[in-house]
């Protein structure tokens, strides 16, 4: 079973670890270790530390996207660290999209954890991966301000497929 231990050091990295951001044009606002304003207003992001951001991944990423249930070390990291890029359901709806899953609801059910746990490792990460750059050429396409982003996240969706 995939362990969130490992996992969590390469989403901190990706998501700018300890450095505290406010970026004009991001939509999440003041952010540090990935922890948005936005996405958690009663947060003191400022001086979020590095424990409290593992103990909300852990509780709002992993665990909702059964982490600790998939199999594949890779293939946990790359929906977890989807769900904290784009959120939860959008990480699941991704998967079940990249494995044909009917309907993709964006829940990651019983039904979904034996078509991930059964999925080639090496077939996902690469079609995940191109789902990932798709959406975000969707969300650019959609809102050109976000253009600004899209090398960077494409960047972090091949990073995350090495």
């Amino acid at each position: 079973m995939a362990n969130f231990n490992a996992a969590i050091p390469r989403t901190l990295a990706r998501e700018g670890g300890a450095k505290f951001t406010d970026t004009p044009g991001d939509a999440g606002g003041a952010t540090k270790y990935g922890i948005s304003q936005r996405a958690y207003p009663n947060e003191d992001i400022r001086n979020l530390t590095e424990v409290r951001a593992r103990e909300i991944y852990k509780r709002d990423y992993w665990d909702r996207v059964r982490g600790d249930d998939i199999e594949s070390q890779a293939i946990a990291e790359q929906i977890f660290d989807t769900a904290v890029n784009m959120g939860v359901r959008t990480a699941a709806r991704l998967a079940q999209v990249t494995l044909g899953i009917d309907p993709a609801d964006g829940i990651i059910g019983a039904r979904s954890l034996r078509t991930i746990n059964a999925a080639d490792e090496a077939m996902f990460v690469a079609e995940f991966t191109i789902a990932k750059i798709a959406r975000y050429a969707a969300i650019c396409n959609k809102d050109r301000s976000q253009s600004k982003f899209l090398l960077g996240w494409i960047n972090r969706a091949l990073g995350g497929a090495a």
